[in-house]
């Protein structure tokens, strides 16, 4: 069995996928690959797949990634927003991180920390795929890549999904906040581009398919999620832990 499944989604970028599928298959670390085909074009890949044909007859896929992850039977997953390229390092690194930290902790490709006592989401700090940090930094929301051993995926399932139409990120570092499960976004060296969680630094995320640009009920939800997760006692420090 190998050490890790690598969970991809598919949604409107198909362009990226083959450069994307080229930087997990040339990771140090070899991974089994999972497909969440949000696409409207006919899946013809050679990779087990999970096929939202229509999402209002299906659970929406944004949830259901994690959701259908829970069954991947490898020790470790890492499920990958579709804008997302990693260093060839960065698998290795997540690992070798996560037994550091009795794989206990969650490895994000991107982080958001809020003030102490915001009940909106306003980030205070932002850890975006092209700040380099020197050392690993705890965060208060990650988002767009996961790392972490498979079983605690299951922490997903810790309340039902408020709103399904976005927040999935939101909804997973709460879960995981309320069960002590620290989130870490990982440094990275500005010389070696092989160990950086995106080496396009964000800017594949920033084309005209980003979620934020497309769905107006984006900053909505979210505003509604904080809401709901702060009055139900998520609390925020302004500063991190750095390891």
């Amino acid at each position: 069995m190998k050490k890790v499944t690598t969970v991809l989604s598919v949604v409107n970028r198909l362009p990226y996928l083959n450069s994307q599928l080229d930087s997990i298959n040339n990771q140090t670390i070899d991974s089994d690959i999972f497909i969440i085909w949000r696409n409207r074009e006919r899946y013809s890949l050679s990779y087990p797949c999970i096929i939202y044909e229509n999402e209002s007859k299906h659970f929406n896929s944004l949830y259901g990634r994690f959701y259908n992850s829970i069954h991947i039977k490898t020790p470790y997953v890492f499920i990958v927003d579709d804008d997302i390229l990693p260093g060839s390092e960065y698998v290795e690194r997540c690992i070798n991180f996560s037994k550091q930290n009795n794989d206990k902790v969650v490895v994000c490709t991107f982080g958001v920390n809020f003030a102490s006592g915001e009940t909106k989401y306003n980030p205070v700090f932002r850890v975006d795929q092209n700040l380099f940090l020197d050392n690993p930094l705890q965060v208060d929301m990650g988002g767009q890549g996961w790392f972490m051993k498979t079983e605690l995926l299951y922490y997903f399932l810790f309340q039902p999904p408020v709103d399904l139409t976005t927040g999935e990120d939101l909804h997973f570092s709460y879960c995981l906040f309320k069960n002590n499960i620290p989130i870490y976004v990982l440094d990275k060296d500005k010389n070696n581009s092989k160990t950086w969680q995106d080496i396009g630094l964000g800017k594949r995320g920033e084309d005209d398919k980003a979620q934020w640009k497309t769905n107006p009920n984006h900053f909505p939800v979210r505003d509604k999620l904080m809401e709901i997760y702060t009055s139900s006692g998520w609390e925020f420090k302004s500063k991190k832990t750095v390891i």
